[in-house]
């Protein structure tokens, strides 16, 4: 299908921002994401520069009839950013981010990564509890969740968020907080990219300047152990100030590899003992653990380039204990590619936070275990999407209700699932939400909701 000449040149004329079809050369560009896996072309790709932009592509993308995607900062496994035949809309113009120092606030764009806001709020001794990669959109991550290293004394990235600016599905712009609009605010901790275009978010900070943490990573007979401290340490009664995270991978010559990830955030002078039990493994080949900053910390993870290609699928578990923790080390040591398990504990404030809060699901599970399938060659994708979904299968006895985390979902995904990572009522409640913001489905490239 085509858009007419006119009505392209009637959306030029509307927006101050760019309007790039297929036969410029940013067009390929622009629809590129992360997953390498995904070649979808949007019928036209919209950069809006504020607010006002995006209500009127919105508005003219329903005179057309055409589906809207969402791409912030391209991050999505299912590569969800870029609608097949649609108006795509890039928030890349709109990564602004406002600190407000004595409110422990921050205004930040809808196309912001994390880098962005990191920057911004660890300058005046502040952060936000967010992801671990820095070339993430802050949307998307918040939106649907958002695990990362302040997790124990700070909850999940939609915990903090305190207010939005939204783009409804009919244009209009909408001012959330828990004033105007607490059942939408409650959609979008949590709920995805269903309910419109989030133009603004707004974060509530935690004092944060120097931490104790970083990265060790082991090879040979400390493998169980670094699997097993990473998960005995972050019992459900661990202070709030550690929070750590495990990779296992399979090194081409070292054999099976463990990493342990994290920081301790209370006195620094504590943070020693949290870490004395992996310093006391042999088989460290990687040791960057002691002071250091929170940016530095948030800087750590390797970036993904866009040659990689990704299929992710995993599990909330309730269940830590040997069994879980066999099968993992199992499956690692046969990891194709660079594909890797993470093993991502749940404890502290992020347990402690009433389940109304926020639409996420699985809240109280004691970790997001996942099979990340990471490789190159196309040749390989049936092999390692298989192990990751077989991965995943061996999971389900140690489950929370078979269901997955949303930002790491990939674009198999079966509704039934989608519905189980929220529960019964919190799915109604989220269609209900659906039905008065988006009644079409227009938002519809997400880990989507229909209206009820």
């Amino acid at each position: 299908m085509t858009t007419s000449i006119d009505a392209i040149a009637d959306l030029r004329q509307r927006l101050r921002g760019q309007v790039v079809l297929p036969d410029v050369p940013a067009f390929d560009e622009l629809r590129r994401t992360f997953n390498a896996r995904f070649d979808r072309r949007p019928r036209l790709i919209v950069r809006p520069v504020d607010a006002a932009d995006v209500a009127t592509a919105v508005t003219w993308a329903a005179e057309q009839d055409l589906p809207i995607s969402v791409r912030g900062g391209g991050h999505s496994v299912a590569g969800y950013g870029v609608g097949p035949d649609a108006l795509m809309i890039d928030l890349g113009e709109l990564r602004a981010v406002a600190v407000d120092r004595e409110a422990r606030t921050a205004d930040v764009g809808g196309g912001a990564l994390l880098e962005d806001l990191d920057r911004a709020t660890t300058a005046v001794g502040l952060a936000a509890p967010s992801g671990t990669y820095n070339d993430t959109g802050v949307g998307g991550l918040t939106l649907s969740g958002g695990i990362g290293f302040l997790l124990g004394c700070a909850g999940f990235a939609c915990d903090a968020l305190i207010g939005a600016e939204v783009v409804a599905a009919d244009g209009s712009i909408v001012q959330v907080d828990e004033s105007t609009d607490p059942d939408l605010l409650w959609a979008l901790r949590g709920g995805g990219g269903n309910f419109g275009i989030v133009t603004r978010f707004r974060h509530a900070l935690i004092p944060l300047t120097q931490l104790y943490g970083g990265r060790m990573r082991f090879a040979g007979s400390s493998v169980p152990e670094v699997l097993r401290l990473v998960l005995e340490l972050q019992r459900p009664d661990a202070p709030d100030e550690l929070t750590l995270q495990g990779v296992l991978a399979l090194d081409p010559e070292r054999g099976p590899t463990a990493s342990v990830l994290g920081a301790w955030v209370g006195p620094t002078d504590d943070g020693p003992r949290w870490f004395a039990p992996f310093k006391a493994l042999s088989g460290a080949f990687v040791d960057e653990i002691g002071p250091l900053s929170y940016l530095a910390l948030q800087t750590m993870g390797d970036r993904m380039g866009p040659t990689y290609r990704h299929f992710w699928k995993g599990q909330f578990v309730s269940d830590v204990s040997a069994g879980l923790q066999a099968i993992l080390l199992e499956h690692a040591a046969n990891a194709p590619a660079d594909s890797i398990v993470l093993v991502e504990p749940i404890h502290g404030l992020a347990h402690r936070i009433a389940t109304g809060h926020a639409a996420f699901g699985s809240r109280h599970a004691l970790a997001n275990v996942s099979a990340l399938g990471i490789w190159s060659a196309p040749a390989d994708d049936a092999r390692v999407t298989d192990w990751a979904r077989w991965t995943v299968t061996t999971l389900e006895p140690y489950a929370v209700a078979g269901a997955g985390y949303l930002n790491y979902a990939s674009d198999d995904e079966p509704a039934n699932r989608l519905e189980q990572a929220f529960g019964g009522d919190s799915f109604a409640r989220l269609q209900a939400v659906k039905r008065r913001m988006d009644p079409d489905n227009r938002f519809r490239f997400n880990a989507n909701i229909r209206p009820a």
